[in-house]
């Protein structure tokens, strides 16, 4: 059991749920796309998106939720973290498995498994491995979800800037995130290519991860409730902006600020959450490994779903690729993820315990 302060285990329940959300997500659309009908996609519209009016197979659903998370915990860690060690452990945390991802997806890409809106050549296994290719036209984006990396490492990079701010004054750096952005929405196109659009992505999506930072500013108690709603007001006015002036960002879908704000609510309640259910083992071990499926889900489905559906039969093959992406993503936790976190942790800890200079042998 997790007793690290300010643990709160309803947040893994929720992003095991947003997990699954996301997966659902994008294989539903690939279904859609392959014109085939099944039942679970009746039900979910019934029960969620025609309910409570979201965007069709649940587009956004996940990703604000894992947005939302990683606001609150990343501003958790900043206030323990120097600023060197908060980009190191973010890093080593995420790029690791970043890279095995990118790498299967771009052999998936060459090899003409997984589509892709261009070609694949070396050079863009180079800039997709650094998150570059969203900043440099006529590069091919092999993995493509990790727009989402490529955004927390600006929102990472924001917090270490601002850290002394952060720590002292925690409101103005929401005061200058909500101008920077304000400024961003105005004079970046709606509509391009890299760099402009990764810059209106940013634009967009950065208020979802400055809303999570002021919960878990106001939960801390290092930020006035009042202060808090008024800047949250503030940065989720930003989001809506965001979506009216353009038609590509957020994207298809009318529901961005309305899934946004449902999620907001079950973030803020699931954050109170204690219990058996959300302390319940299963929910600790999936939680470990949501990155792992986040990033193979797509590359290793989906190429593996069309090849092997002319044997047997589509619904099967889609069975199957399940599976297999479950398998992938254990053995991406226990031989990536895993082992790196470890080798960090134990050279840290090394570190830490190495005696300075002339402090050796003082008995004389």
């Amino acid at each position: 059991m997790n007793t690290k302060p300010g643990y709160m285990p309803g947040l893994d329940f929720v992003r095991v749920v947003a997990s699954v959300a996301v997966v659902y997500h994008h294989y539903a659309d690939w279904i859609h796309l392959d014109r085939e009908q099944y039942a679970t996609a009746n039900e979910v519209n019934s029960l969620l998106v025609d309910t409570l009016h979201l965007n069709p197979t649940l587009g956004f659903a996940g990703v604000a939720v894992f947005l939302l998370i990683s606001g609150m915990v990343i501003t958790g860690a900043s206030f323990r973290e120097s600023g060197p060690e908060f980009l190191a452990r973010r890093t080593v945390r995420l790029v690791p498995a970043l890279w095995v991802a990118v790498f299967i997806a771009w052999s998936m890409v060459s090899s003409g498994l997984l589509p892709a809106a261009l070609p694949a050549d070396f050079g863009d296994l180079f800039l997709n491995a650094f998150l570059i290719n969203y900043l440099v036209p006529e590069t091919s984006e092999v993995l493509g979800i990790d727009w989402t990396l490529a955004l927390q490492f600006v929102f990472y990079f924001y917090v270490v800037a601002t850290m002394p701010l952060l720590r002292r004054w925690p409101w103005v750096p929401q005061a200058v995130a909500v101008t920077l952005v304000s400024v961003l929405i105005s004079v970046v196109p709606p509509e391009g290519g890299p760099p402009f659009s990764f810059l209106r992505q940013v634009a967009t999506f950065l208020p979802v991860l400055f809303i999570g930072q002021l919960i878990a500013l106001v939960r801390s108690g290092r930020l006035p409730m009042l202060a808090g709603v008024a800047l949250g007001a503030m940065q989720y006015l930003l989001f809506i902006r965001a979506d009216l002036t353009s038609e590509t960002w957020p994207g298809n879908g009318e529901a961005y600020p309305r899934t946004l704000a449902i999620l907001l609510i079950v973030v803020l309640l699931a954050s109170r959450a204690d219990g058996k259910l959300v302390r319940a083992r299963w929910v600790a071990v999936a939680s470990k490994r949501t990155y792992g499926l986040f990033l193979l889900h797509i590359p290793v489905g989906i190429p593996l779903r069309r090849l092997i559906t002319p044997f047997t039969g589509y619904w099967l093959a889609m069975c199957i690729a399940i599976v297999v992406v479950l398998i992938a993503t254990e053995l991406m936790y226990r031989f990536v993820e895993t082992p790196v976190e470890q080798w960090y942790r134990k050279r840290t800890k090394a570190r830490s315990t190495k005696p300075a200079v002339g402090q050796g042998n003082r008995s004389t």
